[in-house]
């Protein structure tokens, strides 16, 4: 929440994407500083620890892509 104003973000609930390494694969998808991820393989995520599980489940699967949902400037899209 304490970084809504900042981005400009009227929905809080997610992770603020902050940074984004230009080199990354984050970056080479198509996410950007300002983005609010709200779901992580179809579950919402209001945590890191939220996010990580399912990076984790992810991997434990044998899978090499997690779908997420985001907001940005309050429009969904998936990435």
């Amino acid at each position: 929440p304490e970084l809504s104003g900042e981005f400009g973000l009227t929905d809080t609930t997610g992770l603020v994407v902050t940074a984004i390494d230009p080199a990354s694969d984050a970056a080479t998808k198509g996410l950007m500083p300002g983005d609010l991820i709200t779901e992580a393989g179809q579950q919402p995520v209001t945590s890191v620890a939220d996010f990580e599980a399912r990076i984790a489940e992810t991997i434990e699967a044998g899978r090499k892509s997690l779908l997420l949902l985001i907001r940005r400037g309050g429009d969904p899209r998936f990435v």
